[in-house]
């Protein structure tokens, strides 16, 4: 019985370890990557050692068949004596000797406390000479790209977290062997001897950090024209134009392109795979498309809504680096219009005034001090034309003789219709307080402008039309549609790190200046179409001309 039972032990302690139960990212990870479950000598891959350590590691510190394997009780050790990872329970400390690595050898322990303090700095060790030192720099099966070999040699090493001025090349090739490489994600070893007292050697471990800890891979998910779009009771479909794709940002000089395997994004609209791209030997990529929606596909319903998600991954060539992941998620809403007779500001009369032209000048002053009209700049991405925040514009309508009351509004966000405090200040406020002219007379008419739909005065009377006119101000916290340099800089919260590229492209809907000529007979409504940028008076100091095409 006593012998079956230690016969039960045996197979106990040998099978349990190699029977890991892994995570399902750790799993997809090591799948992905194609890196082997067991090492060549059956022990298998281990998640924990991994999470703790970040180091490829086959077996456990308890199944390490090594005479040198040691044990230290320490204060915030990583490991459970004769059982697994810490987790609260059992004495805490370190084995010397963490498992193997794919090849069979022993991998060691950076962080096991050392035996002796000699009261010197690494800086001063004498190291000694190790067997096998130089033939385990110069083993090519060791590591994939020469920027690894170089950024091995070239690194400063640390121990117990504290990084010497100290690489190993300083300290010589046959003095400091190699244990793991350092890939994008996972961090390089390297094993030494120092002295002690009468003539003791004592073992050092020195680590290298991952060569790019820092990398993060970005979902890029792009709708030009905004997220709120209407389609009107005539559309039978509407188009959405979108770009998608992935970058990795936080490289080092020593991560390199050509070390990915792949990258690729995924763009899924309401849970169903619209697209896919993919590439390798590449950090960025993207992929632009129209993204077609017909009224016939939602009957009965006054609302489109769409979840757009783009799920990014990338992985490198190097077997032991965690797959890198990514979401971005964007919802988009399509209004249907209706048939309503709430929509009045849309509703035309057969015999109503007839809106001949909609015409919107900035005005500005010369240096002379003389008020001039200058059309809109249109923008070269969205051939719309835009204003600025704060700018002073005129509108003009002219139309048939028939009208007797022309009012104008907005549609879109309502900061454009409203008289904010900075408005007001820039306005009033300040030029009252220094004595000078102000736009409108009193504070009454100037609050009377933001009061919508507000009414053009009559300016002009021609032998067959009429023209009304009206000056408005931008408010100054209008919401931008268009990407400007200050959106740019809060989205990466780096004014070094603006994407250019994306200047004066769609950021939200345009703006709908929409106009109404009443009379006895009815009312008829007609439109004009604009992008705000940022404000005028950040935006003064840049030069835009490559963004406008009629500068």
């Amino acid at each position: 019985m006593k012998r079956f039972l230690l016969l039960m032990t045996f197979c106990f302690m040998i099978l349990i370890p190699n029977c890991y139960a892994y995570s399902s990212g750790f799993l997809y990870m090591i799948k992905a990557m194609n890196i082997e479950l067991n090492n060549v000598n059956g022990l298998p891959l281990n998640e924990e050692i991994y999470e703790k350590y970040n180091l490829i590691v086959y077996g456990s510190p308890i199944t390490v068949n090594d005479t040198k394997q040691r044990w230290k009780t320490t204060e915030n050790g990583n490991w459970t004596k004769s059982a697994g990872a810490w987790n609260g329970a059992g004495e805490r400390g370190e084995y010397w000797i963490l498992g193997q690595d794919f090849s069979g050898k022993s991998v060691h322990n950076e962080i096991f406390p050392d035996d002796y303090n000699s009261g010197t700095s690494p800086l001063n060790w004498n190291y000694r000479v190790i067997n096998g030192a130089v033939e385990s720099w110069s083993d090519a099966s060791k590591y994939m790209y020469e920027e690894q070999k170089e950024y091995m040699l070239t690194q400063k090493l640390s121990r117990f977290g504290t990084t010497y001025d100290l690489t190993v090349l300083d300290i010589g090739l046959d003095k400091a062997r190699l244990e793991n490489y350092a890939t994008w994600g996972s961090t390089g070893s390297v094993y030494t001897e120092k002295p002690g007292e009468g003539n003791v050697y004592w073992v050092a471990t020195f680590s290298i950090p991952p060569m790019a800890g820092e990398a993060k891979l970005n979902s890029v998910l792009e709708l030009p024209n905004g997220t709120e779009y209407t389609m009107s009771k005539d559309d039978e479909k509407i188009e959405i134009p979108l770009s998608f794709g992935a970058y990795i940002d936080g490289l080092s000089e020593y991560a390199k392109a050509e070390h990915i395997k792949v990258i690729e994004s995924e763009l899924k609209v309401n849970g169903v795979t619209y697209n896919t791209v993919s590439a390798s030997e590449t950090i960025r990529i993207s992929k632009n498309g129209n993204l077609i929606i017909k009224k016939e596909d939602y009957p009965g319903v006054e609302k489109i809504t769409l979840n757009f998600e783009c799920n990014s991954f990338a992985a490198t060539y190097f077997p032991s680096d965690p797959v890198l992941y990514s979401n971005k998620n964007v919802t988009v809403t399509i209004n249907l219009e209706s048939d309503s007779k709430n929509k009045v500001l849309y509703y035309n009369d057969e015999n109503a005034p007839t809106i001949y032209r909609i015409t919107i000048k900035r005005l500005s002053v010369d240096a002379r001090g003389n008020t001039i009209e200058e059309d809109l700049c249109i923008n070269n991405k969205t051939r719309i034309p835009f204003v600025c925040a704060g700018q002073v514009i005129k509108i003009e309508v002219e139309t048939s003789k028939s009208a007797d009351k022309v009012t104008f509004d907005f549609a879109g966000f309502n900061s454009i219709r409203k008289l904010d405090s900075l408005t007001k200040r820039f306005l009033w406020d300040e030029p009252k307080s220094r004595g000078e002219k102000t736009i409108y007379s009193n504070l009454t008419a100037l609050q009377r402008m933001y009061n919508m739909p507000a009414r053009l005065t009559l300016e002009e009377q021609k032998a067959e039309t009429e023209v009304y006119s009206a000056i408005y101000v931008v408010p100054y916290q209008t919401t931008q549609t268009l990407h400007s340099w200050n959106s740019l800089r809060e989205e990466k919260k780096d004014a070094f790190k603006i994407d250019e590229s994306k200047l004066f492209s769609r950021k939200e809907n345009s703006y709908t200046l929409v106009v109404r000529a009443s009379s006895e007979v009815g009312s008829r409504t007609k439109n004009y179409k604009f992008d705000v940028a940022e404000r005028w008076d950040e935006l003064y100091n840049h030069d835009i001309s490559k963004y406008i095409s009629n500068y």
